[in-house]
């Protein structure tokens, strides 16, 4: 039936002046209390019964179920749309009432309760609101959890960790609007590590990310020099940043699309081809036609794995270029130096079939130790990419503090 871990119960609600009243499930007491404690007994029959309208009806409107799953949380609706065809098919559940605590406010119109629970997942104690409405209770709330014995929690935290910190993850995505992928390696225990591993071997347009092997390609084969000044002809560029003479440093940092083009067409296609099969720089689609446009839209495509692989033969300055050219490279990829941390890199945005998706690759150095990381966001609105440039990085970087490769002050 529903999954089996935890989430945190939601605060109960505060009245200025309580009565507090506990009973069994067979408490007759004609108190309110007792009434209640029928009412949720009734309910809970309801379910082991399969009376869907019934159980449904139970609870208000607006009303809400959590259950047992860190993702279960459902309104009545899409709680009601949800267990349906457990009900349709009797293949519903049956709690039965081990113990429960009824509280009532001054008003008689709000209660909120505890209770233990006998089910097939075990002991598990459920909690919720009560209000009264029109002449009828309803159950405003109800909060379902598993119950662990503290002898055991550590292996069960242990069992679950893997999906607790891929639902962590996922809330960070989520709360810039995103969907997505991260893929962390971490060479000294020899491990990645992340969000989302089913996207970490899709291919995707490069976009920007690819000024580092564009500008490592310019460098060893001479075509440009680490002091090269891109010119500008006076020409009408998308952005103002880009209209004006641009050292190769500045043309990395602000993203210069149009000096990038011109520096692969000098280089042209078969340099750039034969340059890129050396570095095992993979995927990328490259003719006279496109040699300006490759990685920008067409077929090129790379995945997250590939571009850390990359990074890292680059950091570790295995790549069969000239060291002098690897170092330049590293230099012009310093994207930020803290007292705490080096971070390095490039972001990319592309868009593909109407979709707007961007890349943060790029290595982090910190405490003597380096990670290597491809961030790949995509809007979930995408009428709304407003802040989809700015969370590239900042997703990246929240995921890192959460990990604990970063100090949570980075990020506030």
């Amino acid at each position: 039936m529903m999954k089996r871990f935890f989430f945190v119960l939601l605060s109960t609600v505060a009245a200025a002046s309580l009565s507090v009243c506990t009973v069994s499930a067979q408490s007759g007491n004609d108190t309110l209390a007792a009434r209640l404690d029928k009412f949720l007994d009734q309910w809970h029959h309801d379910a082991a019964d399969g009376n869907h309208a019934a159980y449904i009806g139970a609870m208000t409107n607006d009303g809400v179920f959590i259950g047992t799953d860190a993702t279960e949380y459902w309104t009545t609706a899409e709680f009601g749309a949800w267990c349906k065809p457990y009900f349709d098919r009797k293949t519903t559940w049956t709690f039965k009432t081990v113990s429960r605590n009824i509280y009532t406010g001054d008003d008689d119109k709000t209660a909120w309760f505890d209770e233990l629970l006998d089910t097939q997942m075990g002991l598990c104690r459920g909690s919720g609101i009560l209000v009264y409405n029109n002449g009828l209770w309803k159950i405003a709330q109800y909060v379902l959890s598993a119950t662990v014995p503290n002898d055991i929690m550590k292996k069960v935290t242990a069992m679950k960790s893997v999906t607790d910190s891929a639902m962590i993850l996922k809330g960070i995505f989520d709360k810039y609007g995103m969907t997505g992928t991260m893929l962390i390696l971490d060479p000294e225990k020899d491990r990645y590590i992340g969000h989302n591993p089913a996207l970490w071997d899709s291919g995707y347009l490069p976009a920007s990310t690819f000024k580092i092997a564009n500008t490592l390609i310019g460098l060893e084969t001479g075509v440009i020099d680490a002091g090269y000044v891109f010119k500008w002809k006076g020409e009408k560029r998308r952005l103002p940043q880009w209209e004006r003479d641009i050292t190769l440093r500045e043309a990395f940092r602000v993203s210069c699309v149009p000096c990038y083009q011109a520096l692969a067409r000098k280089i042209g296609p078969e340099r750039m081809k034969s340059t890129l099969a050396k570095m095992d720089y993979p995927g990328m689609d490259v003719h006279p036609g496109n040699i300006d446009l490759f990685w920008l839209e067409g077929n090129s495509r790379i995945t997250p794995r590939q571009q850390v692989e990359f990074l890292r033969r680059l950091y570790e300055e295995k790549l069969p270029l000239k060291r002098s050219v690897m170092k330049a490279v590293k230099k012009i990829m310093v994207n930020e130096a803290t007292r705490d941390y080096i971070l390095s890199g490039k972001t990319g945005w592309a868009i593909r079939n109407g979709n707007n998706y961007g890349w943060f690759v790029g290595y982090l150095e910190t405490n003597g130790k380096v990670f290597f990381l491809a961030t790949l966001v995509e809007p979930k609105d995408q009428k709304r990419v407003n802040d989809f440039a700015v969370a590239r990085k900042t997703v990246t970087m929240e995921v890192l503090e959460y990990l604990g490769i970063i100090g949570s002050e980075v990020v506030k």
